[in-house]
């Protein structure tokens, strides 16, 4: 029996071209610590062991998808997280009209979700102690500056891989 061993070897490549193609995703940005997923009474404050979470204990409800221009509370947006959703926390100093147009625009652009629309929220936070925080489940990363191709790196390595598979 004669062995192919060009056709083995592409075989052999192929599996490690793929192997390293959904480790380098799964790499995008910085994993942290799995907080669990247990739903508490709407208006009872979270206790969290990092900030901004990326996991942990949240309300029984999720925010619409979207640009908020108001700062909610992690215990909404946790819930976002847990559904495979993606968000991004900005703080301004002072109103930061270019900043915002900016995750506007992204928001409007970004690819959509395997359910059929953009799964990102972005909301301000005065907490973060960077300009910009990006969270998946889990995940987080954090920049001083806007950085598009960055962001949406994030967005599709982490989009859709919540713990709950969910709109």
């Amino acid at each position: 029996m004669k062995v192919n061993k060009t056709g083995a070897l592409l075989g052999v490549l192929s599996i490690i071209g793929a192997w390293l193609a959904s480790t380098a995703s799964a790499q995008v940005g910085r994993q942290m610590p799995d907080e669990g997923q247990q739903h508490i009474s709407v208006g009872t404050p979270a206790k969290y062991g990092h900030y901004p979470p990326t996991s942990g204990p949240h309300w029984p409800r999720v925010a619409s998808w979207g640009v908020h221009e108001e700062e909610l509370p992690p215990e909404i947006w946790v819930h976002n997280l847990e559904h495979g959703g993606v968000v991004i926390l900005y703080r301004c100093e002072l109103p930061c009209p270019a900043l915002v147009r900016q995750v506007r625009a992204i928001y409007q652009t970004f690819p959509k979700s395997k359910h059929g629309h953009v799964k990102l929220l972005v909301t301000p936070n005065g907490k973060i102690t960077s300009r910009l925080a990006i969270l998946a489940w889990t995940w987080i990363d954090e920049m001083e500056r806007f950085d598009r191709e960055r962001l949406l790196r994030f967005y599709r390595a982490h989009v859709d891989r919540g713990p709950e598979d969910v709109p």
